[in-house]
């Protein structure tokens, strides 16, 4: 491989009402759970976000008993993050790095799958997936993502492979600690915004979740990612678009 890589894993689906995510959308909407692959010339890999816990295939209560009374889940091993990294000739063992855009169960779940993955996450992120009210609304569960893997964590940008191809960035609002990734293709940069934008139409009307961490932080990173869409020549791909989804090719993004 002589340049680097993005590719899409498809690691299950939820569904939700849409106005648990969008309060003024009413109705059901169907959300994929994105994990996406990086290769780097230099043979390194890392995924960004992992994906949901395998119990999670015997339905969201299993795991997440609250989480249950707004989600469901269409999910199976076939679609595990280790399963997908297989399907395109990556071995989970051997992943390099495991970037969380933040501690969602629906974001970090398939940590356990990676399991010599070093894993890299925002400073505020991890110290709020610790905190224990955060906890007992299951808003986090550390044993989806604290698990004794080799942790680095990070204040502010950070150049995953010392090189400006792969950038973490923060983009805190929904979380404490929310990061987007920033991936230098040759066919122009992308950036996997993760849930600070949940699809097109947010970022378009500037529209919030009902909940979220502090909706002054998100709108400010919003605003600084529509900047970069816009006024840099960036392409975004979007937490859970289905639309978008859709469109992508398996192969890789920025290769066909």
């Amino acid at each position: 491989m002589t340049q680097l890589s993005l590719v899409p894993l498809e690691c299950g689906w939820l569904s939700t009402a849409t106005a648990s995510v969008i309060a003024d959308a009413p109705g059901n909407v169907r959300l994929p759970i994105p994990s996406w692959l990086v290769r780097h010339p230099s043979g390194q890999t890392l995924v960004f976000d992992t994906g949901m816990h395998p119990q999670v295939q015997d339905g969201v209560g299993t795991r997440y008993p609250l989480l249950a009374k707004s989600f469901e889940a269409d999910y199976s091993s076939d679609d595990e993050v280790s399963a997908r990294l297989r399907s395109v000739d990556v071995d989970p063992d051997e992943l390099t790095f495991a970037i969380f855009s933040h501690l969602h169960f629906d974001h970090c779940g398939g940590t356990e799958l990676l399991p010599n993955a070093r894993l890299i996450c925002q400073r505020a992120e991890w110290e709020s997936g610790h905190h224990p009210k955060l906890i007992e609304y299951e808003v986090y569960k550390p044993e989806d993502f604290d698990l004794g893997h080799d942790v680095l964590l990070i204040d502010g940008e950070h150049d995953v492979f010392g090189d400006g191809s792969v950038t973490c960035i923060p983009t805190p609002g929904h979380t404490a600690g929310h990061q987007s990734l920033r991936v230098e293709l040759d066919s122009g940069p992308v950036v996997l915004t993760g849930d600070c934008v949940y699809w097109e139409d947010v970022l378009d009307r500037m529209l919030l979740p009902p909940f979220g961490f502090n909706h002054d932080m998100q709108l400010e990173s919003m605003q600084r990612l529509k900047s970069m869409r816009d006024d840099e020549g960036c392409r975004l791909l979007y937490g859970h678009d289905d639309t978008q989804w859709a469109t992508l090719p398996h192969e890789g993004v920025g290769l066909t």
